[in-house]
């Protein structure tokens, strides 16, 4: 965790000085203005250090110190928005800069709490330790931002402003809300499936029953989570199991509740009554990323990260494939169906892909060290967490 919060400290840092860097060479007379990104570089290594505080308080399985770091962040942001508006200095750098401020707070807290130091920590050891994961998360990130910025050209270039307009506000209302749901959800799912993935690809012990002499505390973890990888698997499959129906049953009654809602709304208010249509190809989509969570979180905990990435790579083509042919036949409702079967696609996808890492789960496991000529598993992210976290 120590190298990690340095990691996240110094990405920061080189962002920052990126940004500082284009606040110095961007023309002022540019149709886009991007100089007041300036305000918000010299918080971006406390911004990132927050999200890593974040995301190991989760990994340790203690989400109610999570919320407490985002309460913080939260409310002073809130406090400096307010001290904000009631002097006057209103404007999208003081934005930054109350965002920032709530950031810096939040931070501070977990700083505190943990005793962790960012300047302690070895950011090349945490890279050179996550590679096989962090470089394909990250390009899977980068095509999700490909793909959302790909959905704005095509609907602008084959329809109009206003239609990219409707589709845009159908995804914040509709499908935003959902989204989020559904990552806060998998921050909470992947540790305990993490754990149940690493037990279940623990390699059987030999004599579970008499303990070799001499065995140090690691080869006796080692040999308990052997002799539990059978029972893990079949919990984690059950896991999955139970959570799979429980979403879809989730996602059926997000469906039969929003499309008629949104259709009744929207087609109630005049400015928004021609995006009414597509309630319905957004309230599925919506519905189809909840019944995804439980498999996307189980290839997550296996750290089936190169899949993940091929799983997105294939939802995004046939997403913008599927979006020009309905834009092309039906306009902006043709559209909207277009992105639900690239939706519908990924899901299938996702089910399969889970389904086969099952078949070879703890063979080709790249988190793997050798230590004096033996094969043994790194420990969870949480059982690291839990020694440096009171």
């Amino acid at each position: 965790v120590v190298n990690g919060v340095a990691a996240a400290v110094a990405v920061g840092a080189l962002a920052a000085v990126i940004l500082l860097a284009v606040w110095a060479v961007w023309p002022r007379d540019a149709k886009i203005d991007l100089r007041d990104l300036v305000w918000i570089a010299p918080f971006l290594p406390v911004i990132v250090a927050h999200d890593t505080g974040r995301f190991s308080y989760l990994a340790d399985r203690t989400p109610g110190r999570a919320l407490t770091i985002d309460l913080t962040w939260v409310g002073a942001q809130a406090v400096a928005v307010t001290v904000m508006i009631a002097t006057g200095l209103t404007s999208a750098g003081g934005l930054f800069v109350c965002w920032g401020i709530g950031a810096a707070a939040g931070a501070t807290v977990f700083v505190v709490r943990t005793g962790l130091r960012p300047w302690r920590g070895r950011p090349l050891r945490w890279v050179a330790e996550t590679r096989h994961l962090s470089g394909w998360f990250t390009a899977t990130a980068l095509v999700g931002q490909v793909q959302v910025q790909a959905v704005g050209f095509i609907v602008a270039g084959q329809l109009s402003r206003a239609d990219l307009s409707g589709l845009r506000g159908g995804q914040t209302a509709l499908i935003q809300p959902v989204q989020n749901f559904v990552t806060a959800v998998q921050g909470l799912l992947v540790p305990r499936a993490s754990r149940l993935a690493r037990d279940a690809a623990a390699p059987p012990a030999r004599d579970a029953a008499a303990p070799p002499a001499g065995e140090d505390d690691a080869a006796a973890a080692d040999r308990d989570a052997g002799a539990a990888g059978p029972a893990a698997g079949a919990e984690l499959r059950r896991l999955i199991r139970l959570l799979a129906l429980a979403f879809t049953g989730l996602a059926a009654l997000l469906v039969a509740v929003m499309w008629p809602l949104a259709t009744l709304v929207l087609t109630h208010v005049r400015k928004f009554s021609d995006i009414a249509p597509l309630a319905l190809p957004m309230s599925l989509q919506a519905a189809i990323y909840l019944v995804q969570v439980p498999f996307t979180s189980a290839l997550r905990a296996m750290h089936r990260a190169r899949l993940l990435f091929v799983q997105y790579v294939t939802f995004t083509a046939v997403s913008l494939t599927a979006l020009v042919v309905g834009a092309h036949a039906r306009g902006l409702a043709g559209a909207a169906w277009g992105l639900t079967v690239g939706a519908a696609v990924g899901l299938a996808m996702m089910i399969g892909l889970y389904r086969s890492s099952l078949h070879w789960l703890g063979r080709d496991e790249s988190d793997r060290y050798t230590d004096e000529g033996s094969t043994r598993a790194l420990p969870p992210t949480g059982d690291t967490v839990a020694s440096t976290l009171p």
